[in-house]
């Protein structure tokens, strides 16, 4: 049933005042071509536009709304409209047009008075292009400078977004506890519902971004669950969906639902299609990608971080750690190499040097993975945080196991292994528990080395990660802990049990293994063994001594 021009614009008002923005945005288009908007309903259409990503019509509506204020002299007005319309347009990449429109806002400021909010918020656009540009105390002062004319003025999104700004530079700084000041006044007027829709998505999705970016990923997970619920409040938010979408993966990554983060992922690259968020469709795509290599699906996962290169994003250091697992050494090297000596800050270098250590112990140059691990000591001293001092430590772990110190490498491993368990980082756990293992089947103590293989091994069948799966066959086909009848402690541990009697499936829950596990250890026993059923093997495992005789009587 068609509407009345009344009840079109009547419908219009209430799909905004639901937080029904696409629909908003839809009525009010109809009903404008209907009869011209007033100034407070083409005001609303402008920020439904902007909230549901609909760059366009958000961007023709400030236009209308600038020439009917400039045509009335209304100063502040015209400031206000002026400068959203050049932000945005410099946020999509209109670097012209937008810088165009903030000298008229510039224009405009310059007859209001002087503590009108206005000039606070043409403070911003200069914050951007100081943090571009690295001149960060720079963008620091003009962010308190906004900060302060938002308090005068009494202006919660000014002061939340000039905030959420100078946290996330402090954060680059290293200086985390002192950036956690502005991001937390920032977040309580958010939580607060003091700031208007499209400014408390800008914030929500600043704040989010500067936590990963200096792995500050407790914070990160507690606000991507306050993100989630906004977004949920707002579900035809189409932006700020999916910029939530692929930090949502990122946290399921690390806390071990890959399935999940995938399908987040994924979802937050049809959502984005064919808007102008394409640092956040790269994203997507590289977590895609990073997923699919930790599954062994090496060809998708090539054609996931490509895509994210083509989009704009660097696929490092995943591309590199792809090529590293399919045997492509140099060209591993020449990537994580020249990512490494391109990185432009502290964040940057943070995201790549663990990958580096890793990739130039794997290639057998141990002096560049010891410079690297000082770099990462260097910057975890300086940020002060537990996480990248555990970062460091696995560096250092690593480095110790590659030279042959298993004793020195055991302590470092065990502390980041405590720190990953107690987050819920199942993946990172079980990579730690693997070179524990190493480490102590080369110290002679072989039970310790079987229940940190077990353990790890549970972990990654869970997971499915394919590739750590197969590398933990191999340490342990080759492991030092295995015996004169080349089984290892827990293989004869499993035969002990099988002589017993004990299924499968028991013998799983006994040794609290998973059964996939237990199954993987009776196949290995038959091969090792030469037998093909389990009497044949608990025979031959007497006869070798590997199962007591006296368990049998």
């Amino acid at each position: 049933m068609s509407l009345n021009p009344l009840e079109t614009i009547r419908a219009a008002r209430a799909a905004y005042d639901r937080g029904a923005w696409a629909d908003a945005v839809e009525l009010f288009l109809n009903a404008d071509a209907e009869s011209e908007l007033g100034t407070d309903d083409l005001e609303a259409l402008v920020w439904a536009a902007g909230i549901s990503a609909q760059d366009r019509v958000m961007l023709d509506g400030l236009e209308r709304l600038y020439a009917q204020f400039s045509a009335n002299e209304n100063h502040e007005e015209s400031a206000r409209t002026a400068f959203w319309c050049g932000l945005r347009n410099m946020l999509i990449g209109e670097v012209g047009l937008g810088s165009g429109w903030l000298q008229r806002a510039a224009k405009h400021a310059e007859q209001t008075a002087p503590d009108c909010v206005q000039r606070g918020y043409l403070l911003l656009p200069q914050v951007y292009m100081h943090r571009g540009k690295g001149d960060y105390e720079a963008a620091i002062e003009l962010a308190d400078n906004a900060i302060a004319i938002g308090e005068k003025g009494d202006d919660p999104d000014l002061i939340a977004m000039a905030g959420s700004l100078k946290g996330g530079i402090l954060f680059r700084l290293g200086r985390i506890d002192e950036g956690y000041v502005p991001i937390d006044e920032a977040m309580l007027l958010a939580n607060g519902r003091r700031l208007s829709p499209v400014v408390c998505g800008v914030v929500y999705c600043e704040i989010v971004a500067s936590c990963c970016r200096v792995l500050e990923m407790v914070r990160a997970r507690e606000w991507t669950s306050i993100l989630t619920d906004w977004c949920r409040r707002n579900p035809q938010a189409r932006a700020f969906n999916g910029v939530c979408q692929v930090h949502r993966a990122e946290v399921f990554q690390l806390e071990g639902h890959w399935a999940e983060a995938f399908e987040e992922a994924e979802r937050a690259g049809d959502g984005l299609s064919g808007t102008t968020e394409h640092t956040a469709m790269a994203n997507a795509a590289y977590r895609r990608g990073e997923i699919l290599r930790l599954r062994g699906e090496f060809d998708k996962s090539d054609a996931e971080y490509r895509l994210a290169g083509e989009i704009g994003v660097d696929p490092q250091p995943g591309l590199a750690l792809l090529r590293l697992a399919q045997g492509r050494r140099e060209e591993a090297i020449a990537g994580i190499r020249r990512a490494l000596e391109t990185a432009g800050d502290m964040p940057r270098k943070v995201a790549l040097l663990p990958a580096g250590i890793e990739i130039f112990i794997a290639c057998g140059d141990l002096d560049a993975a010891e410079r690297l691990c000082g770099e990462m000591s260097d910057i975890a001293e300086r940020f002060g945080t537990e996480i990248l001092a555990r970062v460091a430590d696995q560096g250092h772990a690593s480095l110790a196991l590659a030279r042959g110190q298993f004793g020195d490498a055991v302590p470092p491993l065990t502390r980041a292994r405590r720190y990953w368990s107690e987050f819920g980082a199942p993946y990172l756990v079980a990579r730690l528990r693997v070179d524990i293992g190493r480490a102590c089947a080369e110290l002679g103590d072989t039970e310790s080395a079987e229940r940190e293989f077990d353990a790890a091994e549970n972990i990654f069948e869970e997971l499915g990660a394919a590739p750590d799966l197969a590398r933990i066959l191999e340490l342990r086909a080759g492991s030092t802990a295995a015996g004169a009848d080349n089984l290892t402690a827990r293989e004869r541990q499993v035969l002990a049990l099988v002589a017993d009697g004990g299924t499968n499936r028991e013998i799983a829950r006994q040794l609290r293994l998973s059964p996939k596990t237990v199954n993987r250890h009776v196949e290995n026993i038959f091969n090792k063994l030469g037998v093909s059923s389990r009497a044949a093997a608990v025979a031959k495992g007497l006869q070798t001594g590997s199962i007591d005789a006296r368990r049998n009587g």
